[in-house]
């Protein structure tokens, strides 16, 4: 049975238990938001059930502990499905963007290893300014990639710098591939040439995303903002992806 239909099945199955009710409800009406090429509302609730949730199994008619267990592992592996099947690596909703676009108003941004361009269609949504690129290499890897959720550019990341770097206030990268060096050279020629620009940075700090080159070399630049950007950007699994400005 595959993924989609087996956590619906035990999701049905232990509707009765509170916390499988809660989260259920919430990771469907995310998927529902994708498929329809929707940001969802808002962030997800902690994905996953605790020791408490996992004894209750009991109570249910023909419950069983393994069960649960398999819900609770196929919960935290949520943003996997949806990155392998959508596209949808970071995890971007309307709660965010509508957060992003009050704390940073009036930028005009660049969007660089955009994927399918779901955080540029969000904020050009919001009535920002958005020039989206991507190398576009993985597509004929990932078939996401086939459906982009707005207009990407192809270019790579420090071509859409020097193409379009004049023409902006601040770069975004977010979510870029843990072994691709491209990141460390991006940082490094904003700093020599565009050291006016902002740089917004999602990813897992020295975990999964970005080059651990890039982690090494970046400078955290303080911004209590972020403090308030985050909080709608809340951690939701084992991934401890954050918003950062760089520098």
């Amino acid at each position: 049975m595959h993924y989609w239909e087996r956590i619906t099945s035990l999701g049905d199955k232990y509707h009765a238990l509170p916390a499988v009710s809660a989260q259920m409800t919430a990771v469907t009406a995310a998927r529902a938001a994708i498929v329809a090429k929707h940001l969802p509302k808002q962030q997800l609730p902690r994905l996953g059930l605790d020791l408490t949730t996992i004894a209750m199994a009991g109570t249910v008619p023909d419950g069983k502990i393994e069960e649960l267990i398999a819900l609770d592992h196929m919960l935290g592996n949520f943003r996997w499905y949806v990155a392998y099947h959508y596209g949808v690596w970071a995890y971007i909703t309307e709660e965010l963007i509508a957060k992003w676009v009050t704390l940073y108003p009036n930028r005009r941004y660049l969007e660089v290893a955009a994927g399918n361009g779901l955080l540029s269609y969000g904020l050009r949504a919001a009535g920002q300014q958005v020039i989206c690129t991507d190398a576009l290499t993985w597509v004929d890897e990932n078939g996401t990639g086939k459906t982009p959720w707005t207009q990407v550019t192809a270019s790579t990341a420090t071509s859409a710098l020097w193409t379009y770097g004049d023409q902006v206030d601040a770069v975004i990268m977010a979510w870029s591939p843990d072994r691709d060096l491209s990141d460390a050279h991006l940082l490094n020629t904003m700093r020599t040439h565009f050291p006016h620009l902002e740089l917004f940075v999602i990813g897992d700090r020295f975990g999964i995303t970005n080059s651990n080159l890039f982690w090494r070399e970046a400078r955290l630049v303080p911004d209590k903002k972020l403090l308030q950007l985050n909080q709608a950007f809340r951690k939701f699994d084992a991934v401890g992806d954050h918003i950062y400005l760089m520098h």
